[in-house]
Formats: C-alpha cells, sequence, structure tokens
C-alpha cells in the first residue's frame, strides 16, 4: 500500500511547466545585460532544465520518501538529497552553456526547488497517514 503514495500528473506538469516559465524568465532576466544572447541561451537552458528537474524532483521526492520509515527522515532527506543532485546538474549545464551569472541564474530557483521538494514529501506524508489511519 505505500509505494502507491503519490501525487498527481496533473500536478506534476503544471509544476513542471510553471518551473520553465519562471526560471527561464529569471535566468534571461539576470543574463541578459551581457548581451541579448546570453539572455536566451541562458534562459532556454534555465527554462528547459527547470521542466525536465520539476519532473525528476516530483520522482525522486516519491521514491526516498518511500524508503525512510520515520516521518522527520521522510520528509527532510528527500529534499536534501534531491536538491544536492540538482545543484551539480544545473552548475554543471551552466558552466557548459557558458552562463555569465551561474549563482545569480540558479541560486533562487533551488531555494524554491527545496520548498518545493519538502511541499511534496509533507504532501505524501499527509496522504500516507490518511491511507494508513483507514486501514487502523
Amino acid at each position: 500500500m505505500d509505494q502507491n503514495v503519490r501525487t498527481s500528473r496533473l500536478f506534476n506538469l503544471l509544476s513542471a511547466v510553471l518551473a520553465f516559465i519562471l526560471w527561464g524568465g529569471w535566468a534571461y532576466h539576470i543574463n541578459s545585460q551581457d548581451s541579448t544572447q546570453s539572455g536566451v541561451v541562458s534562459g532556454l537552458t534555465q527554462g528547459t532544465a527547470s521542466f525536465m528537474i520539476t519532473l525528476f524532483m516530483v520522482h525522486a521526492v516519491t521514491l526516498l520518501f518511500h524508503r525512510f520509515h520515520h516521518p522527520f527522515t521522510k520528509v527532510l532527506l528527500p529534499a536534501v538529497v534531491v536538491i544536492c543532485c540538482t545543484s551539480l546538474f544545473l552548475y554543471t549545464i551552466h558552466l557548459v552553456m557558458g552562463t555569465p551569472r551561474i549563482l545569480a541564474t540558479i541560486l533562487p530557483a533551488l531555494s524554491v526547488a527545496f520548498s518545493f521538494c519538502l511541499f511534496t514529501s509533507f504532501k505524501l506524508l499527509r496522504i500516507h497517514q490518511q491511507r494508513s489511519s483507514q486501514y487502523e
């Protein structure tokens, strides 16, 4: 029963689309001060990465959520692990793409992503607890 606790596809897709728009726009804004080309490349890089990472984050948090047993670790550790992996990926891809302001581009997105991971874990915990109480 525990492995069936997950978020909806609509939640996942809507979150990813919003991440593309928000963080792609932010990357364009912060990096277009150097040149329009830098802004466009950075925006598309961050937008695409944010879309894919958001989809990955939901699945990774869900997978890790089921690996831990204590409610505190079920919520906190998936967020920490996912953000560490995401940070490394984002820094590397922006370095390869030549983004001028890498840290200014990714730090706001990472802080929101951490909050999003915690929110997703709490959502999963609430679903898990509701289902568990039905069987008691």
